[in-house]
C-alpha cells in the first residue's frame, strides 16, 4: 500500500466516523475522594455507577494512591454509587449529575462488618497494602503518556528491577526484558489471566503483539517467586497485563504517526458503546511499519484486537481476538563492543560499525503470524461467592530464512559427492566456499487450555480454589530454502528436503488454592499453593526416530502477612518455595538433529537413556520478601528487600544457538539479594516526579563451569562468589510529568549499572581481565510532549505529540553476551524522534 493509499484511508476512516451522530447530552466528571474513619487515604476501593434502579454497572474505577477517583464524562442524571473495599463496610448512595461542575464526593469507609460484600479479587492480581507481595502498577493513562511507537517492554522497563534490550536498536521488533536480572523466560508473563511465555521454550515474544498497548487497561507486576498461578511457575516475577478496552460510550479515533528509520503508523479503533443496555463491542486494527536503527533491521506488521462482551444481570461474557501478521528483517546478532566507538575491520575487506547487522548479507528474515482468540465468562452465585472461567486457541504458523553457509555438509545432509572427508565437519563457507544457502526454519504450534476458578468473599477473608488445563503441540522442520552450488533435488519447497523434522508437546495440568484473612485490624494472612503436573514429549523424529517424554510434578506453596493492611502505612513479608523445570531445547534440541544432537538424559546401566536424569535439573527457589508501603494524599513511597535462595539455578553457562539464544546450565548454588525502592511526590499542581531504585548482588554460591580455551581444548573453572552474567547490580529510574489544561510533557531517565557478559567477572578463562566481557554502566533519556485541543474548539478531538527518544544522543550498548566464542553487544538507537496526531470523536 502506498503513502497516498494510506493517507486516503485514514481520511476515509476520518470521515466515516464524522457522519456518526455524536450524543448530544452533556458529560460531567464526578470525582472524589476515598478515606478511612481515621482519615486515611484508601487505594483500590472500588467506586461503580448504576443506572438508577438497575443492577447493571455502568462506570466503574479504583481510587488510586491518593485515594482519589475519577469517572470521565458521566451523562447528566441520577445514578446509584457503590463505594466498596475488602475488610470495610460498603457505602451506597444516591447521587444527581448535572451539567455544572460538581463538588468532589467524600467518602469515608469504616472497619464494621457488612451483609453482601461486593468485592471481587481478581487471581493472579495484588492489592497494594493488603497483599503480601512487591508489586507495582501501572495504569492505562500512564501507558497513554509514553513514548509512541515502541515495545511493551520499553514501557514496563519504567519500573523497579526491570531493563530490557532492543535487537534492532530503536526498540520495535525483537525486544528482551529481564526482571532482578532474570531473563524473560523465567517471568511469568500474562494478558487477562492467559499465559503468554511459550509453553515449550519458555520465551516471550512481545513482537507478536505489538501494539497492544492500545487496548490496555492496566498492566501489573509482582516481583518474586510464585506470584503466578497460570502458566509457568515465576522465577524473577510475573507481569499481568489487562486488556478488556470495552466502554459504556461510543468512541471512535484515528491514530496517524511518522519519524526516525521511516517509522510509521496507521491505526483506527471504535467503541459501541453500550448497546440495548447489556453489549459492548470494540475494534482496532493499525499498520506500523519501520525501517529500524540497524542495518536490515525493518518491521512491517498489521495487527487488529477486536471483541465483543454481553453484561447480564449475574454474569459477563466476552469474546476477543487479536494478532496479526508480521514480517521483519531478523538482527539477532550483535556487534563487537570495540563496533561502538567507531567503524572497524571486519576481517574480510569491509567494515563493522554500530549499525552493522551480520543477517543483512543474507537477508534474514521472518514472517509469522499467531492469532490469539480468548471467552471470559464470570457468574454471580449469590453475592458472596462467583463463579469464572477462560478458556483460549493460540496458533503459531510462519518461518525464518537465514544464511546457512556457517552450518557444515554433514548438518545439510550433503552428499559425499559435494563434500567429502574430514571437511564435512566444516563449516560449508570453509569446505565449499563458492555455494550459497538460504535455510529455513519453519514452525506450527497450536495451544488450547481451560482455567476455572471459584471465588468466595466476605467482609473479613477471599478464597479461591482454581484450576488450569492447556495442551501445546508444535511442528519444527528445516530444510535448504534457495541454494547456489548445491544439488537442486536437495533445495526450494518442490523437493522438500528437510535437514531435521520433528514434534513436540506439552501438557499441564494444576490446581492452586488461595486465602486471603484478615484476621484483626493489624494483620491479615494469605497463603497459597500451587500443584502441578507438566509433561513434555517429542516424537515423529524424521531421522534416528528419536521419542521420549518427561513429565515433572511440583508443590509450589507461599505464605505472606500484612501489617496494617489497608492502611496509609503498611508492612509485610513473604516467603515462597518454587521450583521449575527446564525449557524444551535444554532435554532435547531437535533443531541440531543434522548435528547429531540426541536427547540430553544420563545413561542407565543397560545403555538406554534414564528418563529420570536429564543432564539439566529443575531449579528450586526459596524467597524471602519483606517489605513496606506509605501514602498520601500526595506522595506514595515504598521499599524492600529480598533474599532468593537457589539450588540448581538454571544459568547462561557459554553459547548461542542457531536463533542467538543463549544455551544454559545448572548451577549448584546462587544467592540473589536486593533493595528496591519506589516514589512519587506531587511537587505542585500538575507537577509530578516519581522514581525507583535497585541495588542487589547476584552470585553463585557454588559452580563450576566448563569453559573452552583459545586452543579449543576444554577446562573446569570454580566460579564460586562470582557475579551471574547478565544480572546488574544497580539500576534506577526518574520521571517528571507536568501537565495543565491540554498540555503535558514528560522526562524519564533510565539508569542501569555494569554488567558481566559472562560468569568470569570480566576475566577470559586464562584468568586475565579482558575488556570485552564487560558492559559499563548506561544511562538513556527520553522526553515527551502532547497537547490535547479543547472539548469546546473547532479542533476538539485531536491530539498532538511529539517524542524524543535518547535526548543526550548517547552511543550505548545495552546487553551482551557471548556467541560461538565472541563476544557481542546490543547498541541503542541514536537521538530520534516520532511525531503523532490521534483524532477522537466521542
Amino acid at each position: 500500500m502506498t503513502f497516498v493509499n494510506r493517507f486516503l484511508f485514514a481520511l476515509l476512516f476520518c470521515a466515516f466516523f464524522a457522519f456518526i451522530p455524536a450524543s448530544a447530552q452533556s458529560r460531567t466528571d464526578v470525582e472524589g475522594h476515598i478515606r478511612d474513619e481515621h482519615g486515611s487515604a484508601l487505594t483500590g476501593a472500588a467506586v461503580q455507577l448504576f443506572a438508577e434502579g438497575s443492577l447493571l454497572s455502568r462506570y466503574a474505577t479504583v481510587s488510586n494512591a491518593e485515594g482519589r477517583f475519577v469517572i470521565e464524562r458521566v451523562p447528566a442524571g441520577r445514578y446509584d454509587m457503590m463505594v466498596s473495599f475488602l475488610g470495610f463496610g460498603t457505602i451506597r448512595m444516591s447521587i444527581s449529575v448535572t451539567t455544572d461542575i460538581m463538588a468532589p464526593v467524600h467518602v469515608v469507609l469504616s472497619t464494621q462488618a457488612v451483609q453482601h460484600d461486593e468485592v471481587v479479587v481478581s487471581i493472579g492480581r495484588a492489592t497494594p497494602h493488603l497483599s503480601p507481595v512487591t508489586l507495582s502498577n501501572i495504569s492505562g493513562a500512564e501507558l497513554a503518556r509514553q513514548p509512541d511507537m515502541k515495545d511493551l517492554p520499553v514501557h514496563l522497563a519504567r519500573q523497579p528491577s526491570i531493563t530490557f534490550y532492543s535487537e534492532n536498536g530503536n526498540a520495535i521488533g525483537y525486544s528482551t526484558l529481564r526482571m532482578r536480572g532474570f531473563g524473560q523466560r523465567r517471568l511469568a508473563v500474562a494478558i487477562n489471566g492467559i499465559p503468554q511465555n511459550d509453553p515449550e521454550e519458555f520465551n516471550v515474544f512481545w513482537i507478536n503483539f505489538f501494539d497492544i498497548q492500545g487496548a490496555v487497561q492496566d498492566i501489573q507486576i509482582q516481583r518474586g517467586a510464585g506470584s503466578s498461578v497460570y502458566g509457568p511457575t515465576a522465577i524473577g516475577g510475573a507481569i499481568n497485563i489487562r486488556a478488556m478496552p470495552y466502554k459504556p460510550d461510543f468512541e471512535a479515533s484515528v491514530h496517524v504517526g511518522g519519524g526516525a528509520f521511516a517509522t510509521r503508523r496507521f491505526s483506527g479503533e471504535i467503541n459501541s458503546g453500550l448497546l440495548n443496555d447489556r453489549y459492548v463491542a470494540y475494534g482496532r486494527l493499525s499498520r506500523l511499519l519501520s525501517d529500524g536503527y540497524r542495518d536490515w533491521s525493518w518491521t512491517e506488521f498489521w495487527r487488529f484486537f477486536g471483541g465483543i462482551t454481553r453484561y447480564g444481570d449475574r454474569s459477563t461474557l466476552t469474546l476477543q481476538a487479536y494478532g496479526g501478521p508480521q514480517k521483519d528483517g531478523l538482527a539477532y546478532a550483535g556487534i563487537p563492543k570495540a563496533a561502538n566507538e567507531g567503524e572497524i575491520d571486519d576481517g574480510f575487506g569491509g567494515t563493522i560499525d554500530r549499525k552493522y547487522n551480520f543477517s543483512a548479507l543474507t537477508r534474514d528474515v521472518e514472517s509469522f503470524h499467531q492469532p490469539h482468540i480468548e471467552l471470559h465468562h464470570t457468574f454471580d452465585i449469590n453475592s458472596s461467592l462467583q463463579f469464572s472461567q477462560t478458556a483460549f486457541g493460540v496458533q503459531g504458523k510462519g518461518y525464518f530464512d537465514f544464511g546457512g553457509t556457517f552450518r557444515s555438509a554433514d548438518y545439510l545432509r550433503l552428499p559425499e559427492s559435494t563434500v567429502s572427508g574430514a571437511a564435512r565437519a566444516e563449516p560449508l563457507f570453509v569446505s565449499l566456499p563458492s555455494a550459497s544457502v538460504l535455510f529455513r526454519a519453519y514452525l506450527d504450534q497450536w495451544q488450547v487450555g481451560w482455567m476455572p476458578k471459584i471465588t468466595q468473599t466476605n467482609s473479613k477473608a477471599t478464597s479461591t480454589v482454581g484450576a488450569e488445563f492447556r495442551l501445546h503441540r508444535s511442528l519444527r522442520w528445516g530444510r535448504i530454502q534457495e541454494a547456489d552450488g548445491l544439488p537442486a533435488n536437495l533445495v526450494g519447497a518442490d523437493h522438500d528436503v528437510r535437514v531435521y523434522s520433528f514434534r513436540g508437546e506439552k501438557a499441564i495440568a494444576s490446581v492452586y488454592m488461595s486465602h486471603l484473612n484478615r484476621i484483626s485490624d493489624l494483620w491479615a494472612v494469605q497463603a497459597d499453593v500451587q500443584l502441578t503436573y507438566r509433561q513434555y514429549r517429542v516424537w515423529d523424529e524424521a531421522f534416528i526416530g528419536t521419542q521420549f517424554s518427561k513429565p515433572y510434578y511440583f508443590a509450589n506453596p507461599r505464605i505472606g502477612i500484612t501489617f496494617r493492611p489497608e492502611q496509609s502505612w503498611s508492612g509485610f513479608a513473604s516467603l515462597a518455595l518454587a521450583h521449575r523445570e527446564p525449557r524444551m531445547k535444554s532435554l532435547y534440541d531437535g533443531e541440531e538433529a543434522g548435528a547429531g544432537f540426541e536427547p540430553l538424559f544420563n545413561m542407565d546401566a543397560q545403555g538406554n537413556l534414564d528418563m529420570d536424569k536429564p543432564f539439566i535439573k529443575p531449579e528450586r527457589l526459596i524467597d524471602l520478601e519483606l517489605g513496606t508501603r506509605w501514602s498520601g494524599e500526595k506522595f506514595r513511597a515504598s521499599a524492600n528487600v529480598f533474599v532468593m535462595d537457589f539450588q540448581d539455578e538454571i544459568v547462561p553457562s557459554g553459547g548461542l544457538d542457531q536463533y542467538g539464544v543463549p544455551r544454559t546450565g545448572n548451577a549448584d548454588r546462587t544467592r540473589h539479594i536486593g533493595l528496591e525502592m519506589e516514589g512519587a511526590v506531587r511537587l505542585a499542581p500538575g507537577l509530578d516526579l516519581a522514581g525507583n531504585a535497585t541495588i542487589s548482588r547476584n552470585r553463585f554460591i557454588s559452580f563450576a563451569e566448563f569453559v573452552t580455551l583459545p586452543d579449543f581444548s576444554t577446562t573446569e573453572i570454580d566460579r564460586a562468589s562470582n557475579p551471574i552474567a547478565g544480572f546488574p547490580a544497580t539500576s534506577g529510574n526518574m520521571r517528571l510529568d507536568y501537565s495543565k489544561k491540554g498540555f503535558s510533557a514528560s522526562i524519564m531517565s533510565s539508569l542501569v549499572g555494569t554488567q558481566y557478559v559472562d560468569n568470569g567477572e570480566g576475566e577470559n578463562a586464562s584468568g586475565l581481565p579482558q575488556e570485552d566481557l564487560k558492559l559499563e554502566a548506561y544511562m538513556l533519556v527520553d522526553a515527551s510532549i502532547s497537547y490535547l485541543f479543547s472539548s469546546t474548539g473547532k479542533f476538539a478531538g485531536l491530539k498532538l505529540g511529539l517524542d524524543l527518544n535518547n535526548v543526550l544522543n548517547d552511543e550505548v550498548l545495552t546487553y551482551g553476551n557471548v556467541s560461538f566464542g565472541a563476544t557481542q553487544f546490543f547498541p541503542a538507537a541514536t537521538r530520534h524522534a516520532f511525531f503523532s496526531a490521534r483524532y477522537t470523536l466521542k
